[in-house]
């Protein structure tokens, strides 16, 4: 059955990327915004901070880890001609890697490798609610005139920490988690938060290539086959039938 879902998958992939030119995706708030406020910052001189909270490519959020590293890049690759380079923030020591790879590519695809340092990337001691990571999120809003907080991975509690940082510092703020308790803090704190699985396509918004925007179009469709075969198995087990 996953095999087949998965094959389903790349064809659908395969097909959507042939065929972008003529797939419209649908809109998500976030993206835009997020678009604005770099652009923003950029003319304004201002920087912005990209975290991943506690998301870990060595557990369960491992997905999470990558996509949210993919939203740094794009982050980055739009915001790399500002005075201020972009920072980011993870409590994961693996994730910390990827994160400084990122920013070093970003920097280095607008010809400006120079402007990279690693510690552009900063780790800070990791658990299930990092106050050490709200706290340096919020220091690093007020003390490096970042403009945005973008946070994208798996937050909890701890995400109302940054928030009211970012409110009372007056900073934008994009928010998501992959915790339930995060994400409702992130709705209820921004007017645009990234929902759900709208962190896995930041490529197709943000570097609307073929490919990517085929990708995102196959995801869009599987969502929906999985909706309809649930819906089908339920009815299917109230008539009584036996699979």
């Amino acid at each position: 059955m996953i095999y087949a879902i998965l094959l389903i998958a790349l064809l659908m992939m395969a097909i959507s990327a042939v065929r972008a030119r003529a797939i419209v995706l649908r809109a998500v708030p976030a993206y835009r915004a997020l678009q604005q406020t770099v652009s923003a910052a950029v003319e304004s001189g201002r920087g912005v901070h990209v975290s991943l909270g506690s998301s870990a490519l060595l557990d369960e959020s491992a997905l999470t880890a990558i996509a949210g590293a993919e939203l740094l890049y794009q982050t980055a690759a739009r915001a790399s001609g500002g005075d201020l380079p972009v920072t980011a923030s993870t409590s994961d020591p693996v994730t910390l890697g990827i994160a400084q790879d990122r920013l070093r590519r970003a920097y280095a695809l607008r010809n400006r490798p120079e402007v990279f340092k690693s510690t552009l990337a900063r780790w800070y001691p990791s658990g299930d609610a990092s106050l050490a990571l709200a706290a340096g999120v919020g220091a690093a809003l007020l003390d490096e005139e970042d403009s945005l907080a973008l946070l994208c991975g798996r937050f909890g509690a701890e995400l109302a920490l940054i928030a009211e940082a970012a409110i009372r510092y007056d900073r934008d703020l994009l928010p998501h988690s992959t915790q339930i308790e995060g994400q409702a803090i992130a709705y209820a704190t921004s007017a645009t938060p990234l929902l759900a699985e709208e962190l896995f396509v930041s490529a197709a918004y943000l570097e609307p290539t073929p490919l990517n925007i085929g990708a995102a179009a196959a995801q869009d469709a599987l969502r929906y086959l999985v909706v309809f075969a649930l819906i089908a198995l339920a009815v299917l087990a109230f008539l009584g039938v036996n699979l």
